[in-house]
């Protein structure tokens, strides 16, 4: 059974990588998956506003992670018989560990079986030729065709990886629309203006030029 009912302990397991909000780890005896929890917030200096909505609404610290599987699974659907193309990680339920509760994710990693790489260290490492700069391309146009909410997308939430032994890049964190009234889920011109602003924003970052009326980056 590859999600037991029983706690997943994680306390004394090293980190695979850490987000703006949540820390990774690898699942314990299942090689090929992940576990994201959210860390704990800390910060005592929250606005008086911010803490208000906590107190009415307990649940909105999971709101992101609600909005990026609401996300992932509507892609999924509507992804049909290329579902391995998706690209977005795949999300395969939520565990209860001892570090609090996770989401399970498939772990993308290289060809060579090492975690896969981000893009923002495979543009610093000049590791970009043609042939991945065309996977990098071939990821955005899925993006926009999928109508992917990207609440933030920079190059070190995507990662350039395997699926099925096919390379890929895929996007691991930072989708889902956050906002309480889904203008962009509801109007595709709004999301295709945000996708370009955050794809320019990529660019500047990596050196690449990104070019909006393509829909494609291209080497500087």
């Amino acid at each position: 059974m590859i999600f037991p009912v029983q706690l997943v302990h994680l306390s004394d397991k090293d980190l695979v990588a850490t987000g703006g909000h949540r820390n990774v780890y690898a699942y314990p005896d299942q090689s090929d998956l992940l576990i994201k929890v959210t860390r704990p917030r800390t910060r005592p200096n929250r606005s008086f506003a911010k803490r208000f909505v906590r107190y009415l609404l307990p649940d909105s610290v999971y709101r992101n992670a609600l909005k990026e599987l609401e996300c992932e699974i509507k892609a999924a659907l509507k992804s049909g018989p290329d579902i391995a193309k998706m690209p977005l990680a795949r999300s395969f339920g939520v565990v209860q560990t001892d570090a609090g509760p996770g989401i399970v994710v498939e772990r993308m990693e290289s060809e060579d079986g090492s975690l896969a790489q981000d893009l923002m260290s495979l543009c610093q490492q000049h590791r970009l030729p043609p042939e991945v700069l065309n996977k990098l391309n071939d990821f955005v146009h899925k993006l926009f065709d999928f109508q992917i909410v990207g609440r933030d997308i920079h190059a070190q939430n995507i990662v350039y990886g395997t699926r099925d032994s096919v390379p890929m890049f895929v996007l691991i964190d930072g989708y889902g629309e956050r906002n309480l009234v889904p203008l962009r889920s509801l109007s595709r011109r709004l999301n295709d203006r945000s996708l370009n602003k955050q794809m320019h924003g990529i660019a500047e970052k990596t050196g690449l030029r990104w070019d909006a009326a393509t829909r494609a980056f291209s080497a500087p």
